[in-house]
């Protein structure tokens, strides 16, 4: 016999060698077993995953002579029939070519007549969904009344655009996408059987370029080994596929560490260069970001789908990593993914998703911001009141005689709350559940929310607050509504560090505090967009 390709020799011929779709090989077991045998089957699922192999498995089955335990004894001249093709009792139908009415009215007039030699007579319809509509409702007759002796399978890798009234007639059984690792695991097998060496990046290439298909990873296979011979190294695979190397997603992961922007050139020149497809590096750059992610919120290494080397890369760098930046990056490459694709100048809008990634500021967490910015306010007040002149303090001293703004501890402020609370729909109540906390500087008043719906419905009315503000005090206060969920003690102490009244050098402690930003925290003025 001459050279069988591997999707043809290592075709499962029993439930038990049908790699994983057991939830479906075990249920019509069980209907064989118990002799619960319905007259359509609809077996949905994507390419290569077992659905044509199983409904075959199934005739064999119900027709076997010397079936043990649901399964075909495949040496019976029903089973051989089967198997060489040479059975009456078993049509296999291409739906693509064999779509048109008359067709199935063909079909639904020789199914009338019973087997000849087993117990059924099936058919095994293929891309079912390519089916005329007058076509299926001309199957619809027989599948509503069918002979005992009548079986169909049908398959299809598109359910929906099955007819519903077909649909509602059959057991349908959806086969699922097969895992990389189930896949690398056959593969080894086979290539174990066969002879042939091959290693575990190249296992993973074989997993990964077959997504999820069993039939495809076999034929990748096939060319390998018909390239490389008895021993696949991954070198060899890589040529190969012309695969986008991993280091290139590390390049910039580095790169967003060390904020070094003239790699993403290096990248964008070296992916030119070696011809590779932008889309292609685009969903590889999610993906490992996506991993990263991954890894730093659940350290569940054993989902992630990589050989070890790669996967120590990553723990590594969700260690550098902080889980809001990886948000905004995957995001960000999301969004970009479908640009570049309509672009007619594609490589420059990679580097500029490259630079934007490199550049991109760390994030910080809010908390730690605003304790960040009253320290400063608080090194700038020190660095004001040490360098007044005694004339100023002076100064300053004679005008603390003078009537002080109010503040939130004067009475003024109750009695604004009992005028006004209950005409501003729960205002009062918000400030004793201390939801809310208020601060007065000059000419302005700042009502921080200590919840999201509190903001919501405070900022619904800031107009109506601002005029009856105005009413009440006499004055045009400018009013600020926002929203931080820092716990009330540190609002008190943001309102006792930070009241202005007698701020006169307000100017000169921005300078202070904008001086320190930059020599402590590297900070950047950015522009806005």
């Amino acid at each position: 016999m001459g050279y069988i390709v591997t999707a043809r020799k290592w075709r499962p011929l029993r439930f038990d060698e049908v790699i994983g779709q057991e939830h479906i090989t075990q249920t019509l077991k069980n209907a064989v077993r118990f002799g619960r045998i319905h007259h359509a089957y609809l077996f949905t699922g994507p390419r290569g995953v077992g659905k044509t192999t199983t409904a075959r498995i199934l005739s064999r089955v119900v027709n076997c002579a010397n079936a043990v335990d649901a399964e075909p004894c495949n040496h019976c001249d029903s089973c051989l029939n089967i198997l060489e093709g040479r059975s009456l009792d078993v049509i296999e139908i291409d739906g693509a070519s064999n779509n048109s009415v008359d067709d199935i009215r063909t079909l639904r007039e020789n199914a009338k007549y019973p087997p000849i030699a087993g117990k059924y007579k099936i058919y095994i319809i293929d891309e079912v969904h390519m089916l005329s509509t007058s076509a299926f409702n001309a199957l619809l007759k027989i599948l509503e009344e069918p002979p005992k002796h009548l079986i169909f399978i049908f398959a299809t890798t598109e359910p929906h655009k099955v007819i519903p009234t077909i649909v509602s007639r059959c057991q349908r059984f959806d086969f699922h996408r097969l895992e990389d690792n189930t896949i690398q695991e056959q593969i080894s097998k086979i290539a174990k059987a066969e002879g042939i060496q091959i290693d575990e990046m190249s296992l993973f290439t074989i997993a990964k370029k077959a997504d999820g298909s069993m039939r495809d990873a076999q034929s990748i296979f096939d060319q390998f080994v018909a390239s490389a011979g008895k021993e696949i190294i991954f070198e060899k695979v890589s040529e190969l596929l012309h695969l986008i190397d991993s280091d290139f997603y590390f390049k910039v992961s580095d790169a967003f560490h060390k904020k070094d922007s003239a790699i993403a050139f290096e990248i964008c020149e070296a992916i030119t260069k070696n011809g590779y497809d932008y889309s292609e590096f685009l969903v590889g750059l999610l993906e490992h970001f996506r991993n990263i992610f991954y890894l730093k919120v659940t350290q569940k290494e054993d989902k992630i789908n990589a050989p070890r080397v790669i996967l120590n890369k990553y723990l590594e760098e969700a260690k550098k990593f902080n889980d809001k930046d990886l948000l905004r990056i995957m995001n960000l490459i999301s969004n970009f993914e479908q640009q570049i694709k309509f672009s007619s100048i594609p490589r420059i809008r990679l580097e500029l998703l490259l630079l934007q990634i490199i550049e991109m500021p760390n994030a910080i967490e809010l908390n730690e911001l605003i304790k960040e910015i009253q320290e400063l306010k608080q090194t700038a007040k020190f660095n004001s009141f040490a360098n007044e002149t005694p004339s100023s303090k002076q100064q300053q001293l004679s005008s603390s005689n003078k009537p002080q703004t109010i503040t939130s501890e004067n009475p003024k402020w109750e009695d604004f709350l009992n005028t006004y609370g209950n005409k501003l729909n729960g205002l009062k109540s918000f400030y004793i559940s201390r939801l809310i906390d208020v601060e007065f500087k000059t000419k302005q008043i700042l009502i921080i929310a200590k919840n999201e719906v509190v903001y919501e419905n405070l900022n619904s009315k800031k107009r109506s607050i601002k005029q009856a503000i105005k009413e009440f005090f006499g004055e045009n206060f400018e009013l600020e509504i926002i929203f931080s969920e820092i716990n009330s003690q540190d609002t008190k102490s943001v309102s006792n560090t930070t009241n202005p009244i007698n701020n006169k050098n307000s100017s000169e402690n921005e300078s202070i505090i904008e001086k320190t930003l930059k020599d402590y925290f590297d900070a950047r003025e950015i522009p806005l967009p």
